[in-house]
């Protein structure tokens, strides 16, 4: 029997769909949780809307908060604290009037965050 008329199965090909699929469903899901957030219907849908860098403010603040509750605190981490509050304000939508949003880098977040 000749191959001729058969498809070959191109495993490589199969990786490059689905991980084109992915990208599409990440960015259709960002696109579906800020949607929420805009509506403020996070208590009504059952998802975490929290983003990368909303996570890593919170962790921050988490963190900072348990070194001034044991009194391991200095200078740097109120400053740190400080950054990460407004970041996340900001993040949120809630920043104060005349002040422009800044949204957080990742990266810049991780450096803030480090253990010292």
């Amino acid at each position: 029997m000749s191959d001729e008329g058969k498809v070959k199965y191109d495993p490589e090909l199969e990786i490059r769909n689905l991980q084109n699929q992915i990208s599409e469903l990440k960015v259709e899901n960002s696109r579906l949780k800020e949607v929420i957030r805009d509506n403020e219907l996070e208590d009504e849908v059952e998802i975490d809307c929290t983003s990368i860098e909303e996570g890593i403010c919170i962790n921050g603040i988490n963190h900072i908060s348990l070194l001034v509750r044991d009194q391991q605190y200095d200078k740097k981490d109120v400053e740190s604290f400080e950054k990460l509050y407004n970041i996340l304000r900001s993040i949120r939508g809630k920043a104060p009037a005349g002040k422009k949003k800044v949204k957080g880098e990742i990266a810049d977040l991780l450096k803030i965050v480090e253990k010292k």
